[in-house]
């Protein structure tokens, strides 16, 4: 799998043979197909190990950092949207591996790390109304998605689908500024804050 994930970093998914890892990890080719179905299910497994880890050290920094839900919601979205950004993180390419539901396996695999990543916003900002940081009607859980997804979306149309040449966007901005509309419509008002 560390084969893999270098081999996807320096020439990406479609450069890549079976036959490739399998001489980058000093094996051969029928031992990959061992302990893997095809070159999809390689590579799709090896992102999503990779990034749980990633979910796991962000989960370790984030309780180690303290601060306001603000402060550990920024950051925990700044590494989210730094990662989205590197060419990896496009392993939307199709598999023909079918699970009993229908749906290719690397879609439910890296559609798993995806929901962790809403719990943890989620949590975060229920963290916050706990606190009185955030306003407590604000639904954490829909909250969660939509900021999640709107950043992974907009890294996947302006890097890995190229929006950006003809569309162009600062990524910086489109970051901050979705933090900012983030942040404030989770504010409580100003009336509410002067009742307390």
């Amino acid at each position: 799998m560390a084969s893999a994930l270098k081999l996807l970093k320096r020439r990406g998914y479609r450069r890549i043979r079976v036959e490739d890892v399998a001489e980058a990890a000093g094996v051969c080719k029928a031992t990959v197909y061992h302990y893997f179905v095809n070159k999809d299910d390689l590579l799709t497994r090896s992102v999503a190990n990779r990034m749980a880890e990633k979910q796991l050290d962000m989960e370790q920094r984030l309780a180690r950092a303290g601060g306001s839900a603000a402060d550990r919601l920024r950051l925990f979205l700044q590494e989210f949207w730094t990662m989205s950004l590197t060419p990896q993180s496009d392993v939307a390419a199709p598999d023909r591996e079918r699970n009993g539901d229908g749906r290719p396996g690397s879609v439910r695999r890296l559609g798993a790390g995806l929901v962790q990543r809403w719990r943890l916003v989620e949590q975060l900002i229920e963290e916050g109304q706990k606190s009185g940081e955030f306003r407590r009607r604000a639904d954490a859980a829909v909250t969660a998605r939509v900021i999640v997804s709107a950043l992974s979306h907009q890294a996947l149309f302006h890097v890995h689908f190229g929006v950006r040449r003809f569309a162009p966007c600062d990524l910086n901005r489109l970051f901050e500024s979705s933090m900012d509309h983030l942040l404030h419509g989770l504010r409580p008002s100003a009336r509410l804050a002067k009742r307390r």
